[in-house]
């Protein structure tokens, strides 16, 4: 390890969650330029672990290898009294979640060619991540393991860039028995990781193919009333028809999304590259001209009308705690980190808590994922995208639980309707684990025991 020759300025708090702090700060470099980045201080309670940490470390080796216009650069890795710092790129705009809420309040969908676009981008990122190479022109192995929505950021300028590589890995496959780590977005899982099989690029290529379908449907796809019949929802991989809920889509375009959704790996779209291939010809057969000046455009006119909300937080903390623990930031060395195993494994009922929602959990205004005419089990509205869980253990007890065995499953929580003024504040009530009332008559009788035994030993006195 050695000390970082930059210092980082905290300017303001951006985000926060479950799994980290977000903050807007600026460096200056040895001439004294400043440059704008972002700070991720990852939370102290999931770096107790140390198999998170060697995963974590491995994979923000990795992630710093990955320089292009699509992903965000990864500056600086470093530690500070046991608390871990990421320093990326900011990006100056909004993640594809926000903007899909701004759009669902005003009652407006995408552009088709935007929504496509942004997939097309999404697809230029992970193909130059799925095809990276060591030096000696071996595959690295990169997969995201998390594309959804928050992980999708769109600039003020038009760029469309995946975030999140150093994380993905490490907080989805951690065993971890503290409540409420992330254990990955449910809806965005590929069926084989919902079955607990190993993945492959080809996971990515799946979620990537989800958010295609919800921007142009705008509908969630893969959402059940639990994160129990979400998964099952997964692992069946039955797709509702895309040009059932917009007219502008041709058969063409469906059988792309489709082939991307297609639930066996080895029928789906091979690579990252060949889908976004299968994109840019559409548009190109179809006359079809976008560029990252259409979605600048589209964008600034969506965001003009926004009134950018900062975040309250505790000013002494933010420039005193905050601001001393990356004042020591150490910058760490990644190069002799050694691999991490990643053995999967399947989910359990233990994986899938009832869905409450963090500080970090967003609710987005879209239709139903499915009609009641359907499917009246599948009619759900405005559940959060991030579902908590606990450890991935064996697969067998959430069979029996989504067969009906298991009585004692987890209720669903219920439906939330919340807007973007407020969802940082969303909440679920709390379950109670057992009910007090049957204790009272046991305590009434053994007060009303204690008694007669004190009454009787009066009398003989």
């Amino acid at each position: 390890m050695s000390n970082p020759a930059q210092k980082y300025v905290v300017l303001e708090k951006l985000d926060s969650g479950g799994m980290a702090e977000v903050f807007r700060g600026k460096v200056t470099g040895v001439q004294g330029i400043e440059k704008l980045v972002a700070i991720k201080r990852v939370l102290p309670s999931l770096t107790k672990n140390e198999k998170f940490v060697a995963m974590f470390l491995d994979e923000a080796r990795l992630s710093m290898r990955l320089n292009h216009a699509n992903i965000v650069t990864v500056f600086d890795v470093g530690v500070a009294d046991n608390t871990y710092f990421i320093v990326m790129e900011f990006v100056d705009g909004v993640n594809l979640r926000k903007l899909l809420e701004i759009l669902s309040e005003r009652g407006i969908r995408l552009p088709l060619k935007v929504a496509v676009f942004i997939i097309m981008e999404v697809c230029k990122g992970l193909a130059y991540a799925h095809e990276k190479k060591d030096q000696q022109g071996r595959p690295i192995g990169v997969v995201h393991r998390d594309i959804s929505p928050p992980n999708v950021l769109i600039s003020r300028s038009g760029e469309v860039k995946i975030t999140d590589f150093g994380l993905a890995k490490a907080t989805t496959q951690v065993e971890f028995t503290d409540p409420g780590v992330v254990k990955g977005k449910f809806s965005y899982l590929s069926p084989e990781a919902a079955e607990g099989q190993p993945v492959d690029h080809r996971t990515d290529i799946f979620a990537a193919g989800i958010l295609l379908y919800e921007i142009i449907a705008n509908r969630r796809l893969f959402l059940g009333k639990s994160d129990y019949h979400t998964v099952e929802l997964i692992r069946q991989a039955k797709v509702p028809s895309l040009r059932k809920y917009n007219s502008e889509v041709d058969e063409e375009l469906e059988a792309i999304v489709m082939t991307a959704l297609t639930k066996e790996p080895s029928q789906r779209s091979q690579s990252a590259r060949q889908f976004g291939d299968a994109l840019a010809d559409y548009l190109f057969n179809h006359r079809m001209k976008v560029t990252i000046y259409d979605l600048q455009e589209f964008l600034g006119s969506v965001l003009a009308e926004e009134v950018t909300e900062k975040i309250e937080d505790d000013s002494d903390l933010l420039s005193g705690i905050i601001q001393q623990e990356i004042n020591n930031i150490v910058s760490l060395d990644l190069g002799d980190v050694p691999s991490f195993d990643d053995g999967a494994k399947p989910l359990s009922d233990k994986d899938l808590s009832s869905a409450v929602p963090s500080d970090f959990d967003y609710q987005l205004h879209l239709h139903d994922a499915y009609d009641e005419e359907e499917d009246d089990e599948r009619t759900i509205i405005d559940v959060p995208y991030h579902i908590r869980a606990d450890i991935i253990q064996n697969v067998d007890s959430l069979e029996e639980i989504l067969e009906g065995k298991d009585s004692q499953a987890a209720p669903s929580a219920p439906p939330v309707r919340i807007n973007t003024q407020s969802a940082m504040n969303a909440a679920v009530e709390p379950r109670s684990s057992f009910n007090l009332y049957w204790l009272i008559p046991i305590v009434l009788g053994l007060l009303a025991g204690v008694g007669a035994v004190v009454y009787f030993f009066v009398l003989n006195k």
